[in-house]
């Protein structure tokens, strides 16, 4: 009788962690999230060795600055993203453009 009570508990456990582990986020990402991501791609520029002072490092130096001197983040981050892809087609053709340019030739 008590392995059956153990087992039942193991599985309540086991089910209160998917639960908590597969949360669902809201579908706009926070100026939290948008900061996270700049932050890895600086680490990546320079765990690939780009140069600190190159237009991709000066880049997403300039992005974080003005994403810290926004006076409201949340809304800076959303038009900021209108601003970069202002409708859907912009954003396709620029997404076209990004897989073209992973082929080896571009390299």
């Amino acid at each position: 009788m008590s392995t059956t009570t153990q087992n039942i508990d193991q599985i309540s456990i086991a089910k209160q962690y998917l639960s908590e582990t597969t949360e669902v986020k809201s579908s706009k990402p926070t100026w939290q999230d948008i900061e996270k991501a700049i932050v890895d791609i600086v680490k990546a520029g320079v765990y690939y060795k780009k140069p600190k002072d190159s237009k991709f490092m000066q880049n997403y130096k300039k992005r974080y600055t003005e994403l810290h001197q926004a006076e409201d983040p949340d809304t800076y981050i959303l038009t900021n993203a209108k601003k970069i892809y202002p409708n859907e087609d912009k954003y396709i053709e620029m997404k076209r453009q990004y897989q073209e340019c992973q082929r080896p030739l571009c390299y």
